[in-house]
C-alpha cells in the first residue's frame, strides 16, 4: 500500500514537473508580447531569444521575432523567421496549430506585398486561406496581390501605365496599410487567439 502511494505521488510529482517545464517558455513569450505591444523592441527581441530554449516555445518565438522585425521595416530577416518559425513548428510538434500557422502564412504575405512581391504575396495569402478560408482580410490582400500583379505585368503605355499605377498603389495602399495595421492590432491586443478544437500551447 505504501508503494502505491509513492508511485501515485511520484506520477503526480514527474507530471507536475513536466507541466511546469513549459511555463517558463510560455512566461517569455508573453513577455516578449509585452514588450513589443509597447514599441520595446529590443526587450521583445530578448525575450523571445531566451524563449527558444524552450522546444514548445520555439515556433511562437520565431514568429515573435519576425514581427518584430517586419515591424522595425527588417523585411528580409522577418521572411527568414516566419520561414524558421513554419520548419519549427513541424520539428518539434505533430499537433497542427492553425492559428500560428495562419498568422505565419499572412504576415510572410505582408512582407512580400511591401517589397513588391506580388506573386510571393498572394502565394501566400493562399497559404493562409488553406488554414482558414473564412479571414477577410486574407481574401482582400489575396485579391490586392492579384490585382497589384495583373497592374505590373499589363502591356499599356507607359506614361499611361506609371499614372495608372500611381492612382492604383494609392488606392490599394490605404487599405492593405489599414489591414496590416489591423493584424498589428490583433497582435497586441492579446497573448494569442487559442487554436480551437487543437489542444497546445495557449501562447
Amino acid at each position: 500500500m505504501h508503494n502505491q502511494w509513492l508511485n501515485i505521488f511520484l506520477t503526480a510529482l514527474m507530471l507536475l514537473f513536466c507541466s511546469c517545464s513549459k511555463i517558463p517558455g510560455t512566461l517569455l513569450i508573453m513577455e516578449g508580447n509585452f514588450f513589443n505591444s509597447r514599441g520595446m523592441h529590443t526587450e521583445a527581441i530578448g525575450s523571445y531569444l531566451k524563449a527558444q530554449r524552450y522546444s514548445e516555445a520555439r515556433p511562437y518565438a520565431e514568429f515573435g521575432l519576425g514581427f518584430v522585425y517586419f515591424t522595425l521595416d527588417e523585411e528580409l530577416i522577418a521572411l527568414e523567421r516566419f520561414a524558421e518559425a513554419e520548419k519549427t513548428l513541424r520539428e518539434v510538434s505533430t499537433t497542427p496549430y492553425p492559428e500560428l500557422v495562419y498568422r505565419i502564412h499572412y504576415n510572410t504575405g505582408v512582407v512580400h506585398f511591401k517589397e513588391g512581391d506580388y506573386a510571393g504575396a498572394a502565394q501566400a495569402f493562399r497559404a493562409a486561406l488553406e488554414v482558414d478560408g473564412s479571414r477577410i482580410e486574407a481574401k482582400r490582400n489575396l485579391e490586392l496581390s492579384l490585382l497589384s500583379l495583373a497592374q505590373k505585368k499589363s502591356p499599356t503605355d507607359l506614361s499611361q501605365r506609371s499614372r495608372e499605377t500611381d492612382d492604383f498603389q494609392d488606392q490599394t495602399g490605404a487599405l492593405f496599410e489599414y489591414l496590416r495595421q489591423k493584424e498589428l492590432n490583433q497582435w497586441r491586443s492579446q497573448e494569442w487567439i487559442e487554436d480551437g478544437a487543437f489542444s497546445g500551447p495557449d501562447y
